[in-house]
């Protein structure tokens, strides 16, 4: 079991790396005068794909961290 953890706790940290290293940046340089604008992309960002990697990265994140806790209880 401990080995196994072992196992899937370095799948999942190499995954939660890929996935924000794939990210954008979210600052695209001093946009100052168009930083409260609404646009088309703004209002629909919940089906893009910065916002499935955004929905992974977090399911990664608890993944690691459970795996983890799991990890310290059974030392």
């Amino acid at each position: 079991m401990y080995k196994f953890l072992q196992i899937a706790q370095i799948l999942v940290s190499i995954a939660l790396i890929i996935t924000v290293l794939k990210q954008p940046g979210k600052a695209d340089g001093f946009n100052l005068i168009s930083s409260t604008s609404d646009t088309f992309y703004s209002k629909n960002k919940t089906k893009t794909y910065e916002s499935f990697l955004s929905k992974v990265t977090v399911l990664l994140a608890i993944g690691f961290a459970v795996i983890t806790a799991f990890l310290t209880l059974l030392r």
